[in-house]
């Protein structure tokens, strides 16, 4: 070879590290530790000022969904009525922590497996959405069919209660 001539190798530019990946799995990451906060809090959270009946493991069911002034503001016998009829449509609440917790070892499985799979990853967490998005919109039927149940002066009474536990937890 002259002087004139160099020799380049061919040599491709390297690619961009696709950004989904980590996306997929900041997301996953949080929403694991969303669950895991829910089952940790309901194991170890104290209900006993928020008028939730303290016996079985359904107690906090209403909660657990977001569903926390409309239960503060229902009676203990309406908790109680809504507390049996979903644990008869949708499995007890114990029996869907557990399915929680197998879904989080799953998860952990699949990122610590030498091969990562994104697809089972993506499916684990559609399932997981699809339990606690179906269980939400049980809870919500039950309330709407209790309150709708109540007479005008029952349900009066359950706006009064409802407006004293809102307003007293936002002051």
């Amino acid at each position: 070879m002259s002087a004139d001539q160099t020799h380049t190798p061919n040599v491709t530019p390297p690619t961009k590290p696709r950004k989904w990946p980590r996306i997929l799995l900041a997301v996953s990451l949080t929403f694991n530790l969303l669950v895991l906060g829910l089952v940790v809090g309901a194991k170890l959270g104290d209900h006993r000022d928020h008028g939730f009946d303290t016996r079985g493991p359904d107690r906090g069911a209403i909660r657990d969904l977001g569903f926390g002034p409309l239960a503060g503001a229902l009676d203990r016998e309406d908790r109680r009525k809504i507390g049996r009829a979903l644990r008869d449509r949708s499995g007890s609440f114990e029996d869907n922590r557990k399915t929680l917790e197998r879904d989080f070892q799953s998860m952990l499985d699949i990122l610590r497996a030498d091969a990562f799979a994104p697809e089972a990853l993506a499916g684990l967490m559609v399932a997981q959405s699809d339990r606690l998005r179906d269980r939400g919109s049980t809870l919500r039927e039950l309330v709407v069919e209790r309150l709708g149940a109540m007479s005008t002066e029952e349900r009066r009474a359950f706006a009064d209660r409802l407006e004293r536990s809102v307003r007293r937890h936002t002051k």
